[in-house]
Parts: C-alpha cells; sequence; structure tokens
C-alpha cells in the first residue's frame, strides 16, 4: 500500500484530470457519433436505399476497425495528443522546473501523468462500449451486433490506443519539442518501411535486377499504424500471440520512457534532441534519410538516370546535414561544421562505389538448376511471399479478395525443365540490359539449402527474343495446370458449369448433368493443351467464360478463346451454344464510329459545341458475323482504333454493346471498304 501512494499521487492525476478533460470527452463524443450514432442512422435507411447486408458489412467493418473511416484515423492521432498534452511540462523551461520542485519524487510524477493519462484516454471507448451493449439488447441493432464483436471492438481499441499512448511517451523523453515528440511518435511507426523503401529504390538504380524481399510485407503487416491505415482486418489473419506483442511491446516503451525520464536533465527542455550523446545518430539518420529522399525524387524524372541519382544524393545530403545541425545548435551558423558531412560522404562514397561495381557479384549471378527446388515467375510478390516463403496463403485473401486464390495459382515450378528454361531466360536478361521495356516481372529460386535468389526485370511477351524464351515454358503442360487450375478438376469433383457472354442479352447456361460435365471438361482440357504462346498472351479481350465450380463452393473461371474450335462444336451440338453466346442473328445492326472523335466529343469544355461523331451503319450479315466473332483489341498509343457498336434486336432485351478494332488489322475486303467510308468521313 505504501508502493502504491508513492507512486500515484492524487494530486497529480486529479490536475491531470481537471486540464485535460475536454480531450477525453471530445473523443468519446467522435466515437459515439461515429459509431453507434452513425449505425442508428442507418438502420432507419432500411429497404428504402439501404439492405441489410450491406449494414451487417459495415457494422463488421467497424467493429473490427477494417474499415477506412474516422474512427481508425482518431486511434492514430488522440492518443499520440494526449501524450503530449500530458507531458508537455517536460517541453518548456519555466513549466519543467516547477513540476520538478513539487515535493514529488521523478517516479511519482511520471507515473501519475502515465496513468492520469491512460484514464483519460481509455474512458471514451469503455463509454461507447456500454452503449453498444445499450443498442444489442435495446434496438434493432442486436440483429447486427454481437457480444463477442462488442468486446472484440473494446479490445482492439483499448489495446492500439495504449500502445500508441506508450509509444508517444517514450519518444518524448527524449527530446524537449512538443512538435518534435510529434513527429518523432509518427516516425518511430513508419520510418522503418520508408528508409527500407528508399534504400530499396536506391539500390534498384544501382543494381540490375535487384528486388524486393519479404522484409517489407513483414514491416507493413507488423506496423499497427500502417495496419489501421490499410484498414487491415483484425484479428482475423493473426493469432492471438500477435496482439500479444503489442501489449508487451506498450509495457517496454513505458518501462524505458521511465528509465529515460530518470536521466533526463531539466534544461533539456526546448531542445530537439534531450541527451547529447544522441546528437550523431539524429544528425547523420536525417542526412541518411533526406540523402535516399532526394535520390528518389530526382531518378523519377528520368528512368534509370545515374548522374540525376547522385544529384538527388549530393542536394539531399548537404540539405539533411546543416538542417540538423541548425536544428540541434539552433543557430543557422553551422556552416564550420562542414567537416562532418565530409566523413559521412567519404563513407557513402565508398559503400554506394562498392554496390556499383558489384563487388559481391550479385548481378551476373545465376543458380545452377541443380541447386534449385523450385522457382517462381509473376508479378505479384505477396504472391510468392505468402504462398512459398511464408505458408500462410490465407493472407492474399484478406489482401485481394476471398476469390483471388481460386482462379490465381503461383507460378511456381518445379519440374528440371522449367527451371533450366528460365535460368536460360535469367542469363539472356543479365546479357542483354537495352532490351525494349516491358511489365515487371520477379524470377525468385527457392534453392535445396533453404536460401533463396530474388530477382525482378522488364519482361516483354511481344520481344521477339524474349517471345523465343518463354514460348517453350508457355506452351509446357506445368505452366498451363498452373495458370488454368480449372482445368486440372475431376469431373466428379464439380458440382456445376456456367456458360455466360459477358455481352449480355441471354441469360447463362448452367449445366449439371455428369456427362456433360464430363464431356465439356474431357474437351476444354484439350482445348487448353493445344493453345499456343501467342494465344496465351495476346491482349484482346474475351466475352465468354466457362465458371467452374466444384465441390466445395469455390468458383475457377476460364476465359473462352476463339480457338476453341472443337469445343464451340459440342457446344453447337448439344443446342447450348445458343442459348448464352450472343448470335449474329442477335444483332439488328452495327454502327462504326473513330475512336478519335469519340474522345474529342468525350472532352470538348462546352457540350453543346462538341462535334457529333460520324458513324458508319452496317446491316450485312456476312459483315456483323466477322467482326462479332473478332475479339476486342486493347487501345493503342496512337489511337488508331473504330469502335464497334453492336445494336441487339428487340426480341431478347434490346441494347447495345461496344468493342474495339485497331483500323490496321487484317480484315475481309468487305470490312475494309466500311474501315475506308469511315476514313473520308468528317467528324
Amino acid at each position: 500500500m505504501t508502493f502504491k501512494i508513492s507512486l500515484f499521487k492524487k494530486a497529480l492525476i486529479l490536475s491531470d484530470f481537471k486540464r485535460y478533460w475536454w480531450v477525453s470527452a471530445l473523443y468519446a463524443l467522435a466515437l459515439i457519433i461515429d459509431i453507434p450514432f452513425r449505425h442508428f442512422m442507418n438502420t432507419q435507411r432500411l429497404n428504402i436505399n439501404l439492405n441489410a447486408q450491406w449494414l451487417q458489412e459495415t457494422v463488421d467493418r467497424t467493429l473490427s476497425l477494417s474499415e477506412y473511416g474516422f474512427q481508425n484515423i482518431l486511434i492514430c492521432v488522440v492518443p499520440v495528443l494526449l501524450a503530449v498534452l500530458i507531458f508537455r511540462y517536460l517541453q518548456a523551461d519555466k513549466s519543467s522546473v516547477m513540476m520538478h520542485s513539487l515535493p514529488f519524487k521523478r517516479s511519482a510524477h511520471y507515473a501519475g501523468h502515465c496513468f492520469s493519462g491512460l484514464v483519460l484516454l481509455l474512458l471514451p471507448a469503455v463509454f461507447t462500449c456500454f452503449i453498444l451493449i445499450l443498442l444489442n439488447y435495446f434496438s434493432v441493432l442486436g440483429s447486427f451486433y454481437t457480444m463477442p464483436k462488442i468486446l472484440m471492438w473494446l479490445g482492439l481499441n483499448v489495446l492500439f490506443n495504449v500502445l500508441f499512448y506508450s509509444i508517444t511517451v517514450f519518444v518524448g523523453m527524449f527530446t524537449g519539442s512538443s512538435i518534435a515528440q510529434i513527429v518523432f511518435a509518427y516516425l518511430f511507426q513508419v520510418l522503418p518501411l520508408a528508409v527500407y523503401t528508399l534504400i530499396n529504390f536506391s539500390l534498384r538504380q544501382s543494381l540490375y535486377g535487384f528486388g524486393d524481399n519479404a522484409s517489407s510485407l513483414f514491416i507493413e503487416d507488423n506496423s499497427p499504424i500502417l495496419r489501421l491505415l490499410n484498414a487491415v482486418p483484425q484479428g482475423e489473419a493473426y493469432t492471438a500471440g500477435y496482439f500479444l506483442t503489442y501489449i508487451i511491446a506498450a509495457v517496454i516503451f513505458i518501462g524505458l520512457g521511465w528509465l529515460v525520464y530518470k536521466y533526463r536533465k531539466l534544461e533539456a527542455a526546448g531542445d530537439v534532441i534531450a541527451f547529447p550523446v544522441l546528437f550523431p545518430v539524429f544528425k547523420y539518420g536525417v542526412t541518411f534519410c533526406l540523402m535516399l529522399t532526394g535520390g528518389a525524387y530526382f531518378s523519377s524524372f528520368s528512368r534509370q538516370s545515374f548522374p540525376l541519382l547522385i544529384t538527388g544524393y549530393v542536394l539531399g545530403s548537404v540539405l539533411g546535414y546543416f538542417v540538423a545541425e541548425i536544428l540541434i545548435h539552433k543557430s543557422f551558423k553551422v556552416l564550420r561544421s562542414y567537416k562532418g558531412y565530409l566523413y559521412y560522404a567519404a563513407v557513402i562514397l565508398i559503400f554506394f562505389g562498392g554496390i556499383s561495381l558489384d563487388v559481391f557479384g550479385f548481378v551476373n549471378r545465376v543458380p545452377n538448376p541443380e541447386e534449385v527446388s523450385k522457382v517462381y515467375l509473376g508479378s505479384n510478390f505477396e504472391e510468392w511471399v505468402y504462398c512459398e516463403k511464408e505458408k500462410k496463403p490465407e493472407y492474399l485473401e484478406y489482401r485481394f479478395g476471398k476469390e483471388y486464390l481460386e482462379n490465381n495459382n503461383p507460378l511456381l515450378f518445379e519440374s528440371k525443365e522449367s527451371i533450366a528454361g528460365i535460368t536460360d531466360l535469367h542469363r539472356y536478361l543479365i546479357k542483354d540490359r537495352n532490351r525494349e521495356e516491358g511489365p515487371s516481372r520477379y524470377i525468385i529460386y527457392t534453392l535445396k539449402n533453404g536460401g533463396y535468389i530474388i530477382r525482378q526485370y522488364e519482361i516483354n511477351e511481344t520481344d521477339q527474343q524474349d517471345a523465343a524464351l518463354l514460348k517453350p515454358l508457355y506452351e509446357s503442360g506445368e505452366y498451363k495446370r498452373l495458370r488454368f487450375p480449372a482445368a486440372s478438376l475431376r469431373p466428379e469433383d464439380i458440382k456445376l458449369i456456367t456458360l455466360s457472354d459477358y455481352r449480355g442479352g441471354k441469360r447463362p447456361v448452367i449445366l449439371t448433368d455428369s456427362a456433360d460435365l464430363q464431356q465439356l471438361m474431357g474437351s476444354l482440357k484439350n482445348e487448353i493443351n493445344k493453345m499456343s504462346y501467342e494465344e496465351m498472351t495476346s491482349r484482346k479481350e474475351r466475352y465468354i467464360s466457362i465458371s467452374v465450380t466444384d465441390n466445395k463452393d469455390k468458383r475457377k473461371t476460364v476465359q473462352f478463346q476463339s480457338s476453341f474450335t472443337s469445343l464451340i462444336k459440342w457446344l453447337h451440338e448439344k443446342g447450348y451454344y445458343e442459348k448464352f453466346a450472343l448470335l449474329p442473328d442477335d444483332i439488328e445492326s452495327v454502327e462504326l464510329e473513330k475512336y478519335e472523335d469519340r474522345m474529342m466529343a468525350n472532352r470538348a469544355s462546352n457540350p453543346g459545341q462538341a462535334v457529333i461523331p460520324k458513324k458508319v451503319e452496317i446491316k450485312e450479315r456476312e459483315v456483323i458475323e466477322e467482326l462479332l466473332n473478332r475479339d476486342s483489341d486493347i487501345i493503342d498509343n496512337n489511337g488508331k482504333m473504330v469502335i464497334v457498336r453492336f445494336n441487339r434486336r428487340n426480341g431478347m432485351n434490346s441494347g447495345s454493346w461496344e468493342n474495339r478494332i485497331s483500323i490496321d488489322t487484317a480484315v475481309s475486303e468487305k470490312l475494309r471498304e466500311y474501315f475506308r467510308a469511315l476514313e473520308k468521313s468528317e467528324g
């Protein structure tokens, strides 16, 4: 009892309550308005323009802190603000001297202020929780709330509030400025990821093939403030041990803050850094961060420009070094300290010089295929991390949706032929660096000794040499099994198959007969096995889909290719194709319109003055069938495209549908005549 009385001084605690009760009151009001009041008002709009499912999803997101809303911002701001206010006396000379002249030990000051701040911080959450419980029992919201969800919300709210509060208290012991305390509180949480990202960017400019690694995702996944701002669902993807770590961290920060507080000098009030021993850490930390930022900024003006990168490094580091000196010494007369910058520049020059010269052989390293157990070739780094390295594929569902894994098998190759083919591709990419630009792809080797080799390159599937190396890989059975998971299902594992045409006008056809399922899947597998590299890399849009639902109600989709002639024939024979697919006889007419004319009309500042694009109408059955059977082209840069508008007949959900076709593409002579007529017309 003596310990408690000496540690928590009633006078100090009541003083904080009197001075800062308004922060707690405003926080409580904001939480009540944003959560129970908003939810209750939404119930008044049910069956008018809101449905119960939408409201349930909104409630669940709110109570799991996975909503991009005001609540998450409050949790990130209020604890920081309250900690700064509670310990504001440390940052002003007179207040610091006056408070420490009171007949209380430093331990009593620290414990009392920490306690009062926590009470003011947590009371709003407890009060809001009480209101939620009342609404759960005495209002229509009882259909949407549950006690476990409410208590989970309270636990998460308390957890993050206490953690952010403890971090702010801890960093506040190292500075004599309230503004610096706020800045340091947020930097402490986001700086690791920011520095890591900037270092990665700089290394990508200096080391050809340098790619990301799992550390960035680890930092992002484990940073509490980033979890809240990214609206990551709490309590689903992570175990209780994950949150226990946060609690332990909060206790450690409070404890370390007390140790620092014991040795903090009163005259540190007003200084950006309270301990002179930390001056070099602050100075060179700011210099390094601004150097990386400057390099990234200047490099953004020109891809892979080494001179601009160096310019950014020099300007950023000079600015960072002397700004830090000004803040430390509170004077602009800091030019005499230039020698410290020269030492820093020499170290950085040696470090980045060694990287640029690739003294460790990073750039040219290609593993022997015999050393590799599997290799990933894809564009989604997170896919590899969670499926291969972490063995937690469910994380992908939290990031990209629950249906992501149903249609996106990670391209992890294990056959000797595929591994050898990818290593050949890797060697070519190293040898020929001045290639045509393309999408970024990762080549990630899982070695038999448990290690990983991660590289990132631009690979263009339309480039002749790239295609020559990719073609045997893409046309292999292993790639097709990964690319088209639906084709790997056995007929007995399939519940139903849905055939649909995105162009509309007809209802989908659903097949459940076992004989039909077996025949369709057999034909589909044969068609996929015959698919060429060119078909798989075509950028044309597809409109007919085959959706396969297995016995676990998981759906896998294959986009219908115009080359699936055997499958089309089977569908015609069964009479299914005519039921779901848009046919030439379903089209009343077709209109051609210049793509650039449409864009000019859309960009007109005054709609009344916009020129109506000229159109050419087609009613010939033969030409309509040709256009209908063509896949839509991707819009090219020069805009030489034709918009093709199909007008459906009145008998079948009348309306229209559009696609695009390049004006230079190979077409029949009849269709070419219509193109010429469109070219001669004046929009």
